[in-house]
C-alpha cells in the first residue's frame, strides 16, 4: 500500500492544490485538498483491470466552474434547508439562499469549496486526513465549526469518516458527493444499473425538494428498491415523487443504527459491485437529473444527464425544521462522528 502526494493545478485566486494517491492491492483512490474530492477511484472489473468509477473534472479550476458538488465533501448542512432558516434555541437562524428561497448544501461557501489541510495518517493506515474550518457566521451558520474528513482504503473499501465539533450550538450534517458510474466515468447511461436500497420509506418533498414531514412507505412503488431492479426500469413512471425530482432524488430513511449495510450498486458492463454501509440514519438517491457540466471533464468525456448515480449518506434534509426528525444539533463539548464505507467486488454471476 502507499499513499503519496502531488501537485494539482491551482484554483483561479493562485492557491495551490494538492492530491493524495492512496492505492493498495484492490483499489486506487485520488483525493483532493479542495473540497476533499474524490477525483479518480480504481475498481477491479470483472476482467480483473481497473476502472475508475467516480466522475471528475481535470483541473481546480473545473471544479470551481461546475456547482454539482462533484466527489466533494457536503456541509456544513448537506442537502436542503427550507425557506433558508431554522429555529435554535429559541432563535431563529437565517442562512444564505441559493436555490431559490431555499439552502442547498448550506450556501456559498461550503465545504466543497473549501481549501482543507491534508496529511497522511500513520504509517500503518493507508489513508490521509484532511482538516479545514468554517468561521462563525460564514452563510449565517452559527459557531465556529471545526472539520476532519479522514479517507483511508480497507481490502476493497473505502472508509470515509467525518468528525466535526463547533464553539457555539449549530447544526450539521456532512456526507461526500460522489458521482458513481460503475462501467466507468465515460460510459454513458446508469439506467441499466442494479440498485438495492435497504430502506422501507422515503420522505415526502414539496415541488422545491423541502420535506414536508410525512414519511412515505417506499414498498410497491416506483419509489421501492428493496428488491434489487434497475435505476431505469420505473424512473420515467408517472409517479409525484419522480416528477418532482425529474427522476430519483429522495431521502431514504435507514433502518437499525451503527454501521451497517445500506445500498448495493452494480454495473452491469464491469461487474463492478458496490456496497454502501453508513452509520448515517438516511441515504440521498440521486440520479443525476440535473449533470449538465460546463467545459471539459477529465479525460476528454462528456457527462450528460442521468450518467452517474449518487448514494449520499447523510442526516435527513430540513431536520433542524422538523422536530421530529434525528436531531442534527451540534453543542460544544461534542463531536459529529460518523462512518460511511464503499466496498468494492465483482457481483456473482
Amino acid at each position: 500500500m502507499s499513499v503519496t502526494m502531488q501537485d494539482f493545478g491551482k484554483t483561479t485566486a493562485g492557491q495551490p492544490v494538492k492530491v493524495a494517491i492512496l492505492k493498495n492491492a484492490k483499489l486506487e483512490v485520488h483525493i483532493l485538498s479542495l473540497g476533499g474530492i474524490i477525483a479518480r477511484l480504481y475498481a477491479p472489473s470483472k476482467t480483473g483491470a481497473p476502472v475508475d468509477v467516480a466522475l471528475g473534472y481535470p483541473t481546480p479550476a473545473d471544479y470551481e466552474l461546475n456547482h454539482d458538488s462533484m466527489g466533494a465533501v457536503v456541509g456544513r448542512f448537506a442537502n436542503r434547508i427550507g425557506g433558508a432558516a431554522f429555529p435554535l434555541d429559541g432563535q431563529t437562524c437565517h442562512i444564505t439562499p441559493n436555490e431559490g428561497p431555499n439552502c442547498l448544501h448550506s450556501g456559498l461557501h461550503n465545504f466543497g469549496s473549501t481549501l482543507f489541510a491534508m496529511e497522511p495518517m500513520a504509517d500503518d493506515v493507508c489513508g490521509v486526513s484532511l482538516t479545514a474550518q468554517s468561521p462563525d457566521g460564514t452563510d449565517g451558520f452559527p459557531g465556529c465549526v471545526n472539520l476532519e474528513v479522514q479517507y483511508s482504503l480497507a481490502g476493497g473499501a473505502l472508509v470515509i469518516r467525518y468528525y466535526a465539533t463547533t464553539d457555539r450550538p449549530t447544526v450539521i450534517n456532512i456526507t461526500n458527493h460522489c458521482y458513481f458510474n460503475l462501467n466507468g466515468h465515460d460510459a454513458g447511461s446508469v439506467l441499466g444499473h442494479r440498485l438495492s436500497v435497504e430502506s422501507p420509506a422515503y420522505l415526502e418533498t414539496d415541488d422545491a425538494s423541502i420535506p414536508t414531514g410525512t414519511k412515505l412507505p417506499a414498498e410497491n412503488t416506483p419509489m421501492d428498491f428493496n428488491t434489487e431492479k434497475t435505476i431505469g426500469r420505473d424512473i420515467e413512471a408517472d409517479y409525484l415523487a419522480l416528477r418532482q425530482g425529474q427522476g430519483y432524488d429522495q431521502c431514504y430513511l435507514l433502518p437499525d443504527t451503527g454501521l451497517r449495510h445500506a445500498a448495493w450498486l452494480v454495473g452491469p458492463e464491469t461487474g463492478i459491485r458496490m456496497e454502501t454501509l453508513t452509520t448515517q440514519p438516511a441515504l440521498q438517491l440521486y440520479s443525476g437529473n440535473h449533470l449538465a457540466p460546463t467545459g471539459p471533464c477529465k479525460g476528454n468525456a462528456h457527462y450528460a444527464k442521468r450518467d452517474a448515480v449518487c448514494l449520499e449518506t447523510q442526516h435527513l434534509p430540513d431536520s433542524p425544521n422538523h422536530p421530529d426528525f434525528p436531531d442534527t444539533t451540534l453543542r460544544p463539548g461534542e463531536t459529529f462522528d460518523e462512518t460511511t464505507v464503499y466496498k468494492f467486488d465483482v457481483a456473482p454471476l
